[in-house]
């Protein structure tokens, strides 16, 4: 079930140079943790970036947080990744992160719930949005809690997302493949009216297929199979660059007249 400590430190390694590559981090923003055995956990430390990781930098507590080896502090986002462990004994990988279009998410307060792709409904499913709590804290380490046997990533409020898996590397592909779905989201919310979503009965042969779907994770959907019409040409659509709300509009156009008198 469990890597060895040298494994998980270079996976550690290898996966943080990934998310700084992908600029899924800057500074030093984000923390990575490996489950190593039943009472150790490997991670990251503090004040580095993920791109310059090596080994010897990496941490070794055990699940009350007391440092067995490494002679860096650890991150102080710690309690929050011990209590996705302890709360969930099949989890051994988590990784945080402040990517951009996440991140936008988790500012805005909007969870994500659409049915895009099959990728994302079987892999992040519904991605839903933690109440704000002040980083490095005990609070925010609590907030995690109630998350974590019916999720695989969540949205920190006003902070970043957080993922975790019950392999070594599915906390970091359940998180890259969030952040592409976050992304296409918000091209095709804001670019496009409408797009042709999976339907309830297509999201249920997914689950056949491959593997059932938590209640509370399932994306929406309807009854609705549109996506079996032929496509659409490009070139005819008429594309929404800016969608504006009717109070928006209204604001707008006042703005305008104003103008026009001020002339």
């Amino acid at each position: 079930m469990y890597i060895s400590d040298l494994e998980a430190k270079n996976l550690i390694c290898k996966i943080g140079l990934k998310m700084w590559e992908k600029q899924m981090v800057a500074a030093n923003d984000g923390n990575i943790s490996l489950r190593t055995g039943e009472n150790s956990v490997i991670l990251t430390p503090t004040g580095v970036s993920k791109g310059d990781l090596i080994p010897d930098m990496l941490i070794k507590v055990d699940m009350a947080g007391n440092i067995m080896e490494g002679t860096l502090r650890p991150s102080s986002e710690l309690q929050m990744h011990l209590n996705i462990y302890r709360n969930n004994p099949e989890i051994v990988s988590t990784c945080h992160a402040h990517c951009m279009f996440l991140s936008i998410f988790a500012c805005a307060g909007i969870e994500l719930d659409m049915a895009t792709s099959p990728e994302p409904i079987l892999i992040s499913g519904k991605i839903p949005v933690v109440p704000y709590e002040c980083p490095g804290t005990l609070e925010l380490a609590k907030s995690i809690i109630p998350y974590v046997n019916d999720y695989s990533v969540v949205l920190l409020s006003n902070h970043g997302p957080i993922s975790w898996g019950k392999t070594p590397l599915a906390a970091w592909h359940t998180l890259e493949s969030a952040e592409a779905y976050a992304k296409s989201c918000m091209i095709i919310k804001n670019f496009f009216s409408d797009y042709r979503a999976l339907s309830s009965k297509q999201i249920e042969k997914l689950e056949d297929r491959f593997h059932p779907i938590k209640e509370k994770n399932r994306v929406y959907c309807t009854e609705k199979e549109t996506n079996r019409d032929p496509g659409r040409s490009y070139s005819d659509f008429n594309t929404i660059v800016c969608n504006l709300s009717e109070e928006s509009l209204e604001k707008l156009a006042n703005l305008v007249a104003k103008k026009l008198k001020g002339k």
